[in-house]
């Protein structure tokens, strides 16, 4: 079973700090200057300090939650208990909400950081990283079968016959900043992400948010397409896919 496959992609004023086991994405926007954010020199918590008082912080994606209430200026939040996953972390200020992306992953060791993160300057840049379910880098287009790669070439357990799959594209946007994350998902995994999107809509910090849902018919060659292609799910000429979106913004909004 192909699972946790994601694509990140980071924005242009971005940097990177690497930890043990978390990867902190740094918002470097001007407009979230004013809150400082680092992990802690052991790498296993998250470290946030605003001269303006911080509200509360949610770390989340969407298979979990954590909300935080702080009301101070300073705060250590830790990392432990949080599952391996690529997270947003939303800290709200008095007028703004700052967005923070986070991965963490099973330890590494200092020699697999460079085939980890073989262009940082790549990603930096906005170009994006696919990570297969373990969250190491797919690096290029595929010699093996995308599912070789995506899973490590571990036994499958279990036929997913029956199993519908989606391609998502999900956009956190407000004036402090804004990410992408794309990512192949299951029935029970969109579900949530639909749920959770809708509430965000409708309240001041969400209401940009944007949503995007395919259905895929072909998840082993609709993934060895994007992978080479990250603009493939745009495409207009292939059948691996549902062009009409299984659910978007755009449309439930027009539908309200």
């Amino acid at each position: 079973m192909i699972k946790n496959i994601s694509i990140l992609l980071v924005l242009l004023l971005t940097s990177i700090s690497f930890g043990q086991n978390t990867v902190l994405l740094q918002n470097t926007n001007p407009k979230a200057k004013e809150l400082k954010h680092n992990l802690n020199a052991t790498k296993d918590s998250l470290m946030l300090s605003c001269d303006s008082k911080i509200l509360k912080v949610e770390i989340f994606n969407e298979n979990y939650e954590q909300l935080i209430i702080v009301d101070a200026n300073i705060i250590q939040i830790s990392l432990k208990d949080i599952p391996n996953g690529n997270y947003i972390i939303e800290t709200r200020l008095d007028e703004k909400i700052i967005p923070i992306d986070l991965i963490k992953h099973d330890d590494y060791n200092d020699a697999s950081h460079s085939s980890l993160y073989p262009n940082l300057e790549q990603i930096i840049e906005g170009k994006g990283m696919m990570l297969d379910e373990e969250l190491k880098v797919i690096k290029s287009s595929p010699n093996k079968s995308i599912e070789f790669i995506l899973t490590r070439g571990k036994t499958k357990s279990h036929s997913t016959k029956n199993q519908k799959y989606f391609w998502t594209e999900t956009q956190i946007i407000n004036e402090s900043g804004s990410s992408k994350t794309m990512r192949l998902a299951d029935q029970k995994s969109v579900d949530k992400m639909i749920h959770r999107h809708k509430l965000e809509i409708n309240s001041d910090s969400g209401k940009l948010n944007k949503l995007t849902v395919w259905e895929v018919y072909n998840k082993g060659a609709f993934m060895e397409n994007q992978v080479s292609n990250p603009e493939f799910v745009y495409s207009s000429s292939t059948d691996l896919y549902n062009h009409t979106p299984y659910y978007s913004t755009a449309n439930s909004i027009q539908n309200l």
